[in-house]
């Protein structure tokens, strides 16, 4: 119940509530329309450049918030740290809970939006797997957080330096251009292939645009890279509980 609170905490004072959770990523989705497809001409050679974009950056957005996890033990949280003893991770357990809750009336949009818009990608089996996907992120959010919320904290000045991985890791995970553009450099697609957030996305595209059930490769792929982040950021803030108290007390 508290994740749910807290989720909708930040849009309660605003005129439009709620409804803000899924405006904002479309309005994000025509302004990145409007440069990739307008202006650079990204959109040729794709057939739904439109759903490649709005899937695309709706669903990476999952994964970049766990990168802002500071928050999570800041604020309120700081205080309970203060007052009580117990795992910082229960902390970010929260967050993560919050950002899935936020996300659930904006997935509905997404899939509403695709199914509504030209060249209208209509739904099948393989929607099914869909929330198996973004089930499957929920440890590397968790392990993600964990490990950023951990630095922060012991390290309040690599919160800048985590805001530009953020845009870096934004722009390298294929969500304005397809891995096909780079067919004449096969380096290249090899090395965008070992990003897991490519991977993420390559997933549901698959699953969402074409209606195809992805390679098991790929499913296997994300999976490690989902358990590992979670297994090493349980460890790393697990490791650091003690020095986190003593930062949070200053």
């Amino acid at each position: 119940m508290e994740s749910r609170a807290r989720a909708f905490g930040s849009i309660k004072d605003t005129a439009l509530g709620q409804a803000w959770l899924i405006i904002e990523p479309f309005l994000n989705s025509a302004i990145y329309y409007f440069i990739f497809a307008v202006l650079l001409s990204f959109d040729r050679g794709m057939d739904n450049f439109v759903g490649y974009l709005v899937v695309g950056l709706i669903s990476f957005n999952v994964l970049a918030q766990s990168l802002n996890a500071t928050s999570a033990i800041e604020g309120s949280g700081r205080n309970l740290v203060r007052t009580f003893q117990f795992p910082k991770f229960s902390l970010v357990l929260s967050y993560v809970m919050r950002i899935y809750i936020d996300f659930i009336p904006t997935f509905l949009a997404m899939l509403i939006f695709i199914v509504a818009v030209p060249p209208h990608s209509m739904p099948m089996l393989g929607w099914l797997l869909v929330p198996v996907v973004y089930l499957l992120a929920v440890p590397m959010c968790v392990g993600i957080a964990s490990i950023t919320a951990t630095f922060a904290t012991l390290v309040p000045d690599i919160r800048f330096v985590i805001g530009l991985f953020s845009r870096l890791w934004f722009y390298a995970s294929g969500i304005f251009w397809s891995i096909d553009m780079f067919a004449d450099k096969p380096v290249m697609q090899d090395i965008m292939r070992l990003n897991p957030a490519w991977t993420y996305l390559e997933i549901l595209r698959t699953l969402l645009l074409r209606g195809e059930v992805p390679p098991l490769s790929l499913w296997i792929y994300f999976g490690v890279w989902s358990i590992g982040l979670a297994v090493f950021g349980f460890l790393f803030i697990w490791r650091n509980e003690i020095n986190m108290s003593k930062a949070l007390e200053r």
